[in-house]
């Protein structure tokens, strides 16, 4: 059993790790061999290991045997099977939230949009996507919902890394994220429900694509 200490390091190097790989510096596909990162990263390698496990069960690593891992390289069919779960599962998210959504619920998805408004780095950009769709679909108090909603966000983060859509994408973004708020806070589902789906649609498009 992990100790809570080694717990706590491993969702720090986690942390570490995942803010590599989507600010391009671990590249998809790159060996992460876990007595170089734990040299480069100054940690111990028990920590190190539960963090490339945590990684892996969000899709940023794959594992190779018994110690190997790698920055994992999506295909095309893993990107579609990523979006059509999102294309599901996010709207009923939203509609089970819509009900109970807040204008403080509201207000954090607004203070996400500002953020990223002005914020150049890829890793937080993709922190600052899930505060926003989580602020929205929070509300649904639907934990294991919320959880796989979550891993795919994250694995849809590394999709738009190896994307070179990465560069514009945060610009469509921001366009799309208001318009869906704008709609919850009407109080119009099928508004909301629909720029929801025409987001994620524009989304999975320009990382199947590369284009803008």
């Amino acid at each position: 059993m992990i100790s809570d200490t080694n717990k706590t390091q491993s969702e720090t190097i986690a942390v570490r790790i995942r803010t590599l790989i989507l600010n391009g510096a671990l590249r998809p596909g790159q060996p992460l061999r876990q007595e170089a990162l734990s040299e480069q990263l100054s940690v111990s390698r028990t920590p190190l290991r539960h963090a490339l496990q945590s990684l892996a069960e969000e899709g940023l690593v794959e594992t190779i045997g018994y110690k190997g891992a790698r920055v994992a390289e999506l295909d095309r069919g893993m990107v579609d099977d990523l979006f059509e779960m999102r294309l599901v599962l996010e709207p009923l998210a939203l509609r089970s939230a819509l009900p109970q959504i807040t204008k403080l619920d509201l207000a954090r998805a607004e203070m996400a949009l500002d953020a990223a408004d002005s914020e150049e780095e890829l890793s937080r950009l993709s922190a600052l996507n899930w505060d926003f769709h989580h602020a929205l679909y929070r509300p649904s108090n639907r934990q294991m919902l919320l959880r796989t909603i979550e891993q795919l966000n994250k694995a849809s983060a590394l999709a738009e890394v190896i994307a070179s859509s990465i560069v514009v994408r945060p610009k469509k973004s921001a366009s799309e994220h208001r318009k869906l708020l704008q709609a919850c806070r009407n109080g119009d589902e099928a508004g909301a429900i629909a720029a929801l789906g025409e987001h994620l649609q524009l989304a999975h498009h320009d990382i199947r694509t590369g284009k803008d």
